[in-house]
């Protein structure tokens, strides 16, 4: 017996759903669990069409047994900018921490900037795009699945976290050294030290109050220090012997 194989239909979600707020909106609020698999986040409902400023957002929710606030923007369309800049206003102003797109067919930029936000924020707050499909098996009812076309990296937010852990000892090191240099030349009446904030980073530089001159104080090996004197559209070298006087230096002839 030959074996019979149906032929599998892409439809329009507007073949579904003729209207957004109407429509796509609720039906979506009753089957939140089809986002909730797909994120893996258990999400309730809330409120649908809720007014926050001017606009209303299309499903406000939450993660189950949390206080984390979950909103959903949802198009039958393509994504557009319009869209993109009520999502951030609406995560703003409700302190979202799933932030959740949903449309019909995803733009380069846009899913750019999601892994853009997902990437440069930190993991109490995670982006999410989805792209609902319908699909039918010659004659059968029409069904529903989503593709996640753009998520947090947890793999990348870890190795950030890891980066953050690491740096965080030399960095408060660097911080109180760089204070207590500061303090010192304060104390020695360096008046060019005046003002100067303290830093994370291995090196500091100073303005020497000569134009097209400056200088750069780093952390070298062995305890040491390193300066290094920059002087810009000028061959005087006395202004370069007079400056790296005037910063505890002897310098060679």
């Amino acid at each position: 017996m030959p074996l019979i194989i149906g032929k599998l239909e892409n439809l329009r979600l507007r073949d579904l759903w003729r209207h957004e707020e109407r429509d796509f909106t609720p039906w979506l609020a009753e089957n939140i669990c089809e986002l909730s698999d797909l994120l893996g986040v258990s999400i309730v409902v809330d409120q649908i069409e809720h007014r926050v400023g001017n606009y209303e957002l299309d499903i406000l929710g939450h993660v189950e047994e949390t206080d984390k606030v979950v909103i959903i923007e949802n198009q039958l369309g393509t994504t557009d900018h319009g869209h993109f800049g009520q999502l951030l206003a609406y995560a703003a102003g409700l302190d979202a921490a799933i932030i959740i797109w949903v449309a019909a067919e995803i733009r380069d930029e846009h899913r750019s900037a999601i892994e853009w936000l997902n990437n440069h924020t930190s993991d109490g707050i995670s982006f999410f795009l989805a792209r609902p499909e319908v699909i039918r098996i010659d004659d059968s009812k029409p069904a529903v699945r989503f593709q996640l076309e753009s998520s947090p990296s947890e793999f990348a937010r870890n190795l950030q976290s890891i980066a953050a852990s690491s740096n965080r000892a030399s960095h408060e090191f660097r911080i109180r050294f760089w204070a207590a240099l500061l303090d010192y030349l304060k104390a020695q009446c360096k008046t060019w030290a005046n003002g100067r904030s303290t830093s994370k980073d291995a090196s500091i530089a100073f303005a020497v109050g000569r134009s097209g001159v400056n200088t750069n104080v780093s952390m070298a090996m062995g305890s040491r220090m390193r300066s290094r004197f920059i002087c810009h559209r000028t061959r005087n070298l006395q202004l370069l012997r007079d400056v790296a006087r005037r910063y505890l230096v002897t310098p060679n002839t």
